[in-house]
């Protein structure tokens, strides 16, 4: 007895099946063939049901790689916060001033004010407002002091330097004393004056760049009557080292600049000369040191205004200088 196939057993199995869907099929072909039936539409994909839990993308997707409708990940997504012009509540960065109620100066102006007055509050940048007493023990004095920046004056003048080179080169040279123990008597005169001079010669390299051109050692020995152009860069190579290469600091002058840097007419400008004069003159006042350079600078340019204007208002001066002028009184004291 021959084996049949299984298949071919199924399906003789179903009475009449096989038989009936190829004949219906057959006639159903032809009739459309000659005509008599419309052509077959072509049949829609059937639907596939899913349970509700499962999406049909997470069929081949993992869990974290399913794309949600459109409608959910817009209800998701955070709202976008709200344009105003009031300012937020959230704290104000404390190393910005605030701005000034002047209307000639620009918005970045409070950061550049801000960056000048860090630096002058910079310890090692500045000198000790009692040296004489604590480093020098007395063996100088406010007299000797300032004859060297009345002879420094006379050297920088002379080779026609620039003007902020005077105040700066003070500065290194009260730095040094500062920090090592020099004296004006006997040997210890020359010493000094050798400080002085390689100062100014620092200085004016650092206010101007074109000095080097027409400025040298031997220039600057030659004037001093100093043995040669060596003992000038020795010096200056000390005075360096004990400074720690650290020249940049503000000064008055720098602040006069910075607070007159929008005058304008005849009489503005001639409030500025006058307020770089004053502080030209504070440099021989050993008190002033205990003072920044930025309230020195303020105290000059608020004599300045009454002396060339008295009639004239402080208008704006708080803003400009970030001083009160009751806060000057002890630096307008010493200026007059």
């Amino acid at each position: 007895m021959d084996i049949m196939d299984p298949f071919t057993s199924e399906l003789l199995s179903a009475p009449g099946a096989a038989g009936q869907a190829t004949e219906f099929e057959s006639d159903d072909a032809y009739l459309r063939a000659i005509g008599a039936l419309p052509p077959r539409r072509p049949r829609a994909p059937a639907s596939v049901d899913h349970p509700a839990t499962l999406l049909p993308s997470s069929l081949m997707l993992p869990s974290s790689c399913v794309i949600q409708p459109a409608v959910e990940a817009s209800k998701k997504r955070a709202a976008p916060e709200p344009v105003s012009d009031v300012p937020s509540a959230a704290p104000k960065n404390p190393a910005k001033r605030p701005r000034t109620r002047c209307p000639y100066l620009p918005d970045y102006d409070a950061d550049i004010d801000f960056n000048l007055r860090e630096k002058e509050r910079n310890a090692t940048q500045r000198p000790s407002p009692d040296y004489l007493r604590t480093v020098q023990g007395g063996r100088m004095c406010e007299r000797t002091r300032a004859d060297l920046v009345v002879w420094m004056d006379e050297l920088a003048q002379h080779h026609r330097l620039a003007p902020g080179t005077l105040h700066r080169a003070v500065s290194y040279v009260d730095r040094v004393l500062s920090a090592r123990a020099l004296s004006a008597r006997g040997g210890d005169d020359h010493k000094l004056r050798l400080l002085c001079a390689a100062a100014v010669f620092t200085a004016a390299k650092y206010e101007d760049r074109s000095a080097v051109l027409r400025l040298n050692a031997a220039d600057i020995a030659k004037y001093c009557g100093f043995a040669g152009s060596k003992e000038v860069t020795a010096m200056e190579r000390e005075m360096l080292a004990t400074l720690r290469y650290e020249l940049g600091g503000p000064t008055a002058h720098t602040f006069v600049d910075h607070f007159t840097r929008n005058s304008r007419g005849e009489r503005n400008m001639e409030v500025r000369r006058v307020a770089h004069r004053l502080a030209h003159t504070s440099l021989l006042d050993y008190g002033c040191l205990r003072f920044l350079p930025s309230a020195v600078a303020a105290t000059a340019l608020f004599l300045a205004r009454l002396i060339v204007d008295p009639a004239g208002s402080q208008e704006f001066f708080e803003d400009l200088t970030g001083y009160k002028p009751e806060d000057l009184i002890e630096g307008m004291q010493s200026l007059l």
